[in-house]
């Protein structure tokens, strides 16, 4: 598999992006592994604030991304694991790449084998998850009715697609690959609402911050 290295000298924001059972999770821990750098998981928060808050998800957002927060002003690059599946949440990380002068980047999984899909997901009934996390078909088609179209929105930032049905080395390598070949670039992602402070950024776009 192709070496990568890190820039020392610019902390990376790798953002998951997928629906549940797309690979997203076991992706996100092997890439943690081969790169050495923190994963932090939106659903081990949720996993907590679950039944103890109004809206569990919209925090595990916000609090991922300020943890995220601190690692890069820390200088250490981090991936974060979620669903990304609404605008709001990736508008929180360009805002956390600006503000700590990272490079966000967008990593999103899919299955293209349905079958293989709902292998993953019948899978979960054994794990005894958490009642939020989705552990059925019924409960997948009822999310996907719920998020396929909000989660389809323009992503301004280096965004990679990868088919989790390829052998998980083989998907390591093609990440690694393609972070290998990206340019450096010499401003930060710019969030909306700050397009008018820099030149030369990225489009992002707006939203609210609720997400499941």
């Amino acid at each position: 598999m192709e070496m990568l290295t890190l820039p020392d000298e610019r902390p990376i924001l790798i953002a998951f992006k997928g629906h549940p059972g797309s690979g997203k999770s076991a992706v996100a821990r092997a890439l943690g592994r081969y790169l050495g750098v923190p994963v932090i998981d939106k659903d081990d928060i949720k996993d907590v604030l679950d039944e103890h808050a109004d809206d569990p998800g919209g925090l595990a957002y916000i609090a991922m991304f300020n943890v995220a927060r601190r690692q890069l002003l820390q200088g250490l690059s981090v991936i974060c694991d979620s669903p990304l599946s609404e605008v709001g949440g990736y508008t929180m990380g360009c805002a956390v790449a600006y503000d700590t002068a990272a490079r966000l980047v967008v990593i999103e999984c899919v299955c293209s084998s349905e079958e293989e899909w709902r292998r993953r997901i019948n899978q979960r009934r054994a794990l005894r998850l958490p009642a939020h996390h989705v552990t059925s078909w019924a409960d997948l088609e009822a999310h996907m009715r719920r998020r396929a179209a909000s989660s389809a929105y323009a992503i301004g930032e280096p965004h990679l697609v990868v088919d989790t049905i390829i052998p998980l080395d083989d998907i390591i390598a093609q990440i690694a690959g393609w972070l290998n070949k990206l340019p450096a670039v010499s401003v930060a992602p710019t969030p909306p609402g700050r397009r008018n402070r820099r030149t030369n950024s990225s489009t992002t776009n707006g939203g609210g911050r609720r997400e499941p």
